[in-house]
């Protein structure tokens, strides 16, 4: 983030300093009117009586755990202040003693350095310029917010000292009020930063002298005060229904949600706070000839709202903005979605930027002058012993931005030596136990239950399929009972859909419109269906897969359909093939749908809505708030480097530049909010029927041992357990209270109407009219942001780092009988597979990605946790979180001892040896760990 110019802060300082003219002092607003900056904050004399009290300003550890301990010490430390000093006040007033934690502007583990040089000297001239104002829950007797005077940080100049000007860390400061006896609660307070740069402020505690204690959970950036139309405000940890906020908070509450919305004018500049919304139009590069086609705001490309930035439109495209700020090079995002300091998911996205900018460029030049195909399989696995030589010295360069992303890389990949000119990849977990598993039908059955993209596969109703399009497609289906009658274990096909055992992957219909523009392209694709049966042994085994492409100039429409061997010893290798090109469409729509579409852009407008409409005084802002840890900023970062024009998912997945028209076609066709709640998705899946009795989420399985869902179900109940039992407290157990709730009903109303417009008129939304339906909607946007999330991202690498596992796309069709092609694939199968699958400089810059993808960060929140105890000063609620750590202490485990169980072939009992973990609540370790469920879509 830049820095506010010296220049435009001087007249806030002087101001500030009681120096300000007659002028200056003429423009500010009368305290009557709230909604402006006050006068009885601005005008206040910085040195009150109790500007001058002790208090030093020292280094605290960053925090990366529970606080609880840190707090009770911080809190003690202010009892004793405020003890010390109780005899000798007077007894009209309260002393109030604040601390401060804040982190200033940081780059890696260093503090910038306009940071200090600017900031200190100007403190030191000027003096205390950092000041606060607490806020009353009590209003004056003529009704307006009653204000204390106003006071300063004390010591900022003198502390931490030298290493901790230079070393990025939290920052720990006092402040010290005197207020009148009858002033009341604090409910708020104010701040006011007249240096010229921002500051981090993570947490305010502030204690009376009568051991009453006030936390403020911040986690803000607080900016120069010029630049804010009004005062920045920070609410206690006490949150209020719009109805029963107290007076002197009303008109703080209001304006502060004004702040947030903005006016929906202007270019959105990196300081600002302000949360509206606008379509994707800044996919392309219209004026490099790289034009995208502008997804949301139409009937035929619906789509998710993004955060609206006001960039300028292209030349070539007025109705494309430009992809992004020339001056900053960075996409908007309201600057308190911006990683905390030390977020390592902002590592992972200045990793992920620096695959895009630094290591691809890389990795495509190894191979340019090569075939660019992998000889045989044992060089893919050298990927994991040896690594890959990138050629050339990486730490020599001088490019600042390779530097940059250098950092990033060394530590993400462990470049080997000085030079770091080898690229080493960690072994993927589907290789560790059983290195040839990945071959197994049963292992690639096994994988639609429990790998990267198991929200899916769905039973069979009817069969032969049929299909949605027209006749222009050529005939729906050359499946038939003969196909795959011979592995039914003697049922018929009939017997078997009534007896739930048969199952299908069908991407068939939904991608056949697409499929000729995509095979014009490099890479050569066909719009698959896959049949699996259920076996007697507790096995999902794959028994049909049909192939499919559109009628073109030259070919009619085409529907191959391939089978397995029917004795596992015996080789099918056109099976291997159509399995390959069956994985490559499903990784693909994995990573479009399931991951990206499912949870990154159907959360953005919540997030938008939520900070647009619910006041943080709003106890459902405090309960979704942990949902939409650091989403804005991953998507800001996957924005830049893989779903735009040429970013890594056009270049490497089979659907090339028409990735998002066609993620916008399945959007528009399937997504539906009610059936994102888990229990509904099963159902309407045919995975799971309703059920009486003390089933987890009221259905019970089809195939019980099905680790995605069998999980899941368990997270899903406990989830909208502790969510019911949220509402029902804040809400004290009324429907009508929630009617009656505003900013509530306005919420929801704008998540519908606006985030998510183009489907505004279907049927089945929710209404939010009791606390039942409530609790259905912030359940499933939990299980959205967190379980669903967590099960199609933090596998990837598990699974998909071994390319021929899941190829990101194919290069060849599968040979047809009696050709030239299919004799030289008989002579040579596995040279011929690895000329199919994906290429050399693919793989790498794949699995560099998705490494990154799916890491956890070090202060990841995860279900059943929280990073800080003050997140709530209710009791109740706090009882309530309390239960649902518990249970997810239990699920834990209960899932470890499911993954242990012999007779459950779909965890570490399947050909791979693989646990289920990745619906673990917890992960006890950062990075590669394959397991942890955090609240949101954090990376």
């Amino acid at each position: 983030m830049e820095a506010v110019s010296a220049h435009i802060s001087v007249p806030g300082i002087q101001s500030v300093g009681g120096l300000s003219s007659g002028a200056e002092s003429s423009k500010r607003t009368s305290a009557q009117n709230v909604g402006f900056k006050s006068s009885s904050y601005h005008g206040t004399p910085v040195l009150g009586p109790a500007a001058v009290a002790a208090g030093k300003a020292q280094r605290c550890p960053s925090r990366r755990g529970t606080v609880n301990p840190a707090r009770a010490s911080l809190i003690g430390k202010l009892k004793d202040v405020v003890t010390g000093n109780k005899g000798s006040r007077d007894e009209s007033t309260v002393e109030i003693k604040g601390q401060l934690v804040l982190s200033r502007q940081s780059f890696f583990d260093l503090v910038r350095v306009g940071s200090n040089l600017i900031d200190d000297p100007l403190d030191a001239i000027f003096g205390q310029l950092v000041a606060l104002q607490l806020v009353s829950v009590d209003t004056k007797p003529d009704g307006q917010p009653k204000l204390s005077t106003k006071s300063a940080i004390e010591k900022w100049t003198t502390s931490p000292g030298l290493k901790g000007k230079i070393i990025a860390g939290d920052e720990s400061y006092s402040v010290t009020f005197q207020v009148p006896s009858d002033f009341g609660e604090i409910g708020a307070f104010v701040i006011r930063n007249n240096h010229p740069n921002p500051f981090y402020l993570q947490d305010v505690t502030f204690i009376t002298d009568t051991n009453v204690v006030y936390e403020f959970p911040c986690k803000s950036w607080v900016y120069n005060d010029m630049i804010y139309q009004d005062d920045r405000v920070f609410f206690a940890n006490k949150t209020y229904l719009p109805k029963q906020t107290p007076a002197g908070l009303k008109p703080f509450r209001e304006r502060e949600l004004k702040a947030l919305r903005g006016d929906g004018t202007g270019t959105r500049k990196t300081s600002d706070r302000i949360y509206d919304y606008d379509i994707y139009n800044d996919l392309g590069f219209p004026d490099l000839n790289l034009k995208r086609t502008p997804l949301g705001g139409s009937k035929e490309f619906p789509y998710p709202r993004r955060c609206r930035t006001g960039r300028i439109k292209t030349l070539a495209d007025p109705k494309s903005e430009s992809p992004i700020n020339l001056g900053s090079l960075e996409f908007y995002i309201p600057v308190d979605e911006s990683f905390e300091r030390d977020k390592n998911s902002g590592f992972y996205a200045g990793g992920l930027k620096g695959v895009s900018q630094a290591i691809a460029p890389i990795i495509s030049g190894i191979f340019d002058h090569t075939p660019n195909t992998w000889d045989n399989l044992e060089e893919i696995f050298t990927l994991y012993s040896k690594g890959l030589p990138l050629g050339q010295d990486l730490s020599k360069t001088q490019d600042q931005e390779a530097k940059k992303s250098l950092v990033f890389l060394d530590t993400l990949f462990k470049a080997q030596g000085d030079s770091k000119s080898v690229l080493k990849y960690p072994k993927p977990d589907v290789l560790k136990q059983n290195e040839t598993a990945w071959m197994d039908d049963e292992e690639f059955g096994r994988q639609a239950l429990a790998g990267l993209n198991p929200c899916v596969i769905e039973a069979v109703t009817e069969y032969p399929p049929k299909s949605s399009l027209g006749p222009e497609y050529g005939p729906g289906t050359a499946l038939t009972e003969e196909h795959i009658k011979p592995y039914l274990e003697g049922l018929s096909v009939k017997e078997a859909i009534k007896s739930k055992r048969l199952f299908k992957v069908d991407y068939r219909d939904l991608l056949m419109p697409y499929m000729e523009r995509i095979n014009e392209s490099k890479f050569k694709a066909y719009a698959p269906r896959t049949y699996f049966f259920w076996t007697s042994k507790g096995t999902l085994k794959p028994i049909a897969i049909e192939l499919s492409l559109p009628p073109s100039d030259e070919k009619a429409a085409s529907n191959r359909v391939f089978t397995p061997p029917i004795r596992k010893e015996d080789k099918n290798y056109f099976w291997d093939l159509a399995k390959a090109h069956a994985s490559s469409v499903d990784f693909g729509f994995h990573e479009l749908v399931s991951h990206w579409l499912r949870t990154h852009a159907v959360v953005e407008p919540m997030i938008i809505s939520t900070h647009r409409n619910l006041s943080q005084l709003h106890p459902v802002h405090t309960l979704l708030r942990p949902l939409f840890k650091n989403t804005m900023k991953i998507n800001s970062a996957a924005r830049q480097v893989l779903i735009g024009a040429n970013g890594l998912i056009e270049t490497n997945f089979f659907t090339g530049k028409y990735s998002f028209e066609v993620c916008s076609k399945i959007y528009g066709a399937l997504w539906r909010f009610d059936h994102e709640a888990f229990p509904a998705n099963l159902v309407a899946r045919g995975m799971a029927e309703p059920a009486k009795g003390s089933y987890p989420g009221g259905v019970k399985l089809v195939v019980d041992d099905y680790p995605f869902a069998k999980d899941g179900l368990d997270l899903w109940e406990a989830i909208h357990t502790y969510t019911g039992k949220y509402l029902n407290i804040v809400y004290k157990g009324s429907d009508k209270a929630v009617q009656e709730d505003g900013e509530l009903q306005t919420w929801w109303n704008e998540i519908v109407q606006v985030g998510h417009g183009d489907k505004r008129d279907e049927p089945w939304w929710p209404k939010a009219d009791s606390i039942k339906s409530l609790t259905d909607i912030c359940a499933t946007i939990a299980w959205i942001a967190g379980p669903h999330h967590a099960a199609v991202n933090f596998g990837q690498y598990a699974y998909a780092g071994f390319m021929p596992n899941k190829p990101t796309h194919c290069r060849k069709f599968i040979p047809e009988p009696g050709s030239r092609e299919e004799q030289k694939m008989l002579e040579d199968p596995e040279t011929w597979f690895l000329q199919t699958v994906a290429s050399q400089s693919s793989t790498c810059i794949a699995a560099t990605t998705i490494e990154i993808l799916s890491s956890h960060a070090v202060d990841e929140e995860y279900q059943g946790k929280r990073l800080n105890d003050n997140w709530t000063s209710n009791q109740e609620i706090k009882a309530a979180f309390a239960e649902f750590s518990a249970k997810m202490e239990e699920l834990q485990r209960i899932f470890e001892e499911r993954n242990g169980d012999p007779s459950l072939l779909n965890r570490t009992a399947g050909p791979a040896k693989l646990p289920y973990t990745l619906l673990y609540p917890h992960s006890e370790e950062s990075g590669l760990t394959n397991r942890g469920v955090p609240y949101s879509v954090s990376i």
